[in-house]
């Protein structure tokens, strides 16, 4: 009887414990610290704030980035730390991990060096009931610890798990934000470190076996803008190529253009006693202005048809052609409010090669597919397994800026003769007195939002595209045809990919989305892509609302600039950034004086 009364208390035992045991799963503890300035004139906080994903919809996104690698969710943290508080810098201090599985003596008490101060972080964890965890964060610096070290945060907090949280702490004219995320340390993904590469000798030029010709945009040949790229080009024992660097540059986007063609070259292997060996050799491309001939593809790249029939997709192309031609023939004087958002990350100082992952498979089965392929990077013609491509973060969210600038932004075109320009009111919240200072980069001066639409949709445009319609849509409450466009040298002066959202009674164009670098004004994006042998992310995508004459006018203009920084799993932001057009003044063109209301 005992027996029998002792084996069914453990059996019920076991069962009361069960609960418990599935809640003591390790947790892994982020706190993530970041030092950040406002923007002058910006009135500052007096007090600690708490700023949950629930409470603050700037910070959605962040619950969504938290099971994801560690840069988005610092970069999407950053972003919206800057909208929130209109901060005009912010410094990523330090990341710290730290694993618990409540049998650990608290505090968990841990230093971090920083460059000259050192960081005390102190966690103190409790588990509660509906797997939500409480913890008390004090971080204080000091040089070495002393009695004096100054404490920036000591907050209790209640977390959810995969939820962040940040403390937002005011401290002598700066703030101090804290971002606090519990989850299963089971989610953490595990890090590896890079495989140190071999030694690589140079050789001669191997034969080249497959060959990608680069674009060559129609403005630089017309400008004889050309020039020898000399490139150090290193393969792997089957002649793929696996890092391309420059070692004589040209032009930016020459540059950029040569290497992401080198990319898909394959070569014959190279051998060393015998045995084929990775090997690097010297390559140089000449782009001839009068010489160079663009490879014109013939075939759609969409494997289905449009949504819409030809017919109904050859009257929208006529409609948009002629309303293209109005607009590239009308006479304009007008001003606006220009207001610009930017936020610019950083790449890290010190960058090594990153290989990517490599598709590997049977051939593509058609010209769309095999295009496609070729530009994410993928060699299908002499890789037989997966090379996986080392996961390195190439972004360093450290020092990430912000600007904003206030502009009377002016269009002026009589003759033939068009004039645009930026008069500076405001740079930073501070008002400019000279009124003769112009906003001149070329990333704005480049951007042209009015006249997107005529280099695709213009009539002497158009036998340069393919063209369907995707789908239809509705855009600021009207019925919009969404075409698509797609340039047929692959790359039309930058252009990759096109998205025009048509109105489908006026035929007025409400959207256009254009995927590609512009030749000119990215200089850095190129020569970053360059270095790192990557094709970045690129979309600028602009709105038009404001009605005049029969042309709509740009209401907001968007530019997306992204890296990637884990093989094809993830991008990363370079710049984000927002134009805003908005008080809208035009004028009669002959008296430039009367206001046309």
């Amino acid at each position: 009887m005992n027996k029998r009364f002792s084996l069914l208390a453990l059996t019920l035992g076991l069962i009361l414990m069960a609960p418990s045991i599935l809640t003591a799963e390790d947790i892994l503890i982020q706190i993530h610290l970041f030092r950040a300035a406002w923007n002058e004139g910006t009135p500052h906080p007096q007090q600690v704030e708490i700023l949950k994903t629930s409470s603050r919809p700037e910070l959605a996104s962040l619950k969504e980035k938290a099971p994801g690698p560690e840069n988005l969710l610092t970069a999407a943290a950053i972003e919206a730390l800057m909208d929130i508080c209109d901060l005009g810098t912010v410094d990523d201090l330090f990341l710290h991990e730290k694993n618990w599985s409540g049998r650990e003596r608290l505090p968990l008490d841990d230093r971090i060096q920083g460059t000259q101060i050192f960081y005390r972080v102190k966690l103190s964890p409790k588990r509660l009931p509906n797997q939500q965890i409480a913890l008390r964060i004090v971080i204080s610096r000091g040089k070495h610890f002393s009695a004096d070290a100054e404490t920036l945060i000591d907050q209790e907090l209640i977390l959810d798990l995969g939820d962040p949280v940040i403390v937002a702490a005011p401290y002598q004219g700066q703030a101090f934000f804290a971002m606090a995320l519990v989850r299963s340390s089971g989610l953490k993904e595990a890090k590896r470190e890079p495989e140190k590469a071999p030694k690589v000798e140079i050789v001669a030029l191997p034969k080249a076996l497959h060959e990608v010709p680069p674009s060559y945009p129609e403005e630089l040949r017309r400008r004889r803008i050309g020039g020898v790229v000399g490139l150090l080009v290193q393969i792997d024992e089957k002649g793929s190529v696996q890092a391309v660097g420059i070692e004589h540059p040209a032009h930016p986007y020459l540059n950029y253009s040569i290497v992401q063609a080198m990319r898909q070259w394959t070569f014959g292997p190279v051998f060393t006693k015998g045995k084929p060996a990775p090997a690097r050799f010297r390559f140089s491309y000449s782009f001839y202005p009068t010489v160079y001939e663009p490879i014109i593809l013939t075939h759609s790249p969409w494997p289905e048809p449009g949504a819409f029939s030809s017919e109904v997709l050859q009257s929208v192309l006529n409609k948009c052609g002629e309303y293209c031609r109005k607009l590239a023939g009308a006479a304009l004087d007008f001003f606006c409010e220009e207001t610009i958002k930017e936020i610019h990350f950083s790449l890290l100082k010190s960058l090594k090669w990153k290989s990517l992952d490599i598709w590997v498979g049977k051939p593509p089965a058609n010209e769309e597919e095999e295009r496609e392929n070729r530009l994410r990077g993928y060699n299908p013609y002499s890789v037989q397994k997966i090379i996986k491509g080392e996961e390195i973060q190439i972004m360093d969210p450290t020092q990430t800026k912000r600007n904003n600038f206030l502009c009377d932004y002016q269009i002026v075109r009589k003759g033939g003769e068009l004039k645009e320009r930026r008069i500076l009111l405001k740079e930073n919240g501070r008002p400019n007195a000279d009124r003769t200072k112009l906003l001149e980069e070329a990333r704005f001066s480049r951007l042209s939002p009015l006249f997107a639409p005529l280099k695709i949709l213009l009539p002497d445009q158009q036998p340069k595209y393919f063209y369907r319609i995707a789908d239809g849509e509705k855009v600021q409450g009207r019925k919009a045809y969404v075409v698509e466009a797609s340039p047929k040298s692959g790359d039309e002066d930058g252009i990759w990919a096109v998205r025009v959202w048509v109105d489908q009674g006026s035929f007025l164009i409400l959207k256009c989305e254009i995927e590609g670098i512009p030749v000119e004004g990215y200089e850095d994006v190129l020569n970053d892509c360059a270095v790192l042998n990557i094709r970045p992310q690129f979309t600028t995508t602009h709105e038009y609302r404001t009605e005049k004459g029969g042309v709509l006018f740009p209401s907001r203009s968007k530019v997306s600039v992204a890296y990637r920084g884990f093989g094809r799993k993830a991008a990363v932001p370079w710049v984000s950034m927002v134009l805003d057009y908005d008080k809208y003044r035009f004028f009669l063109v002959e008296t430039e004086h009367k206001i046309i209301k």
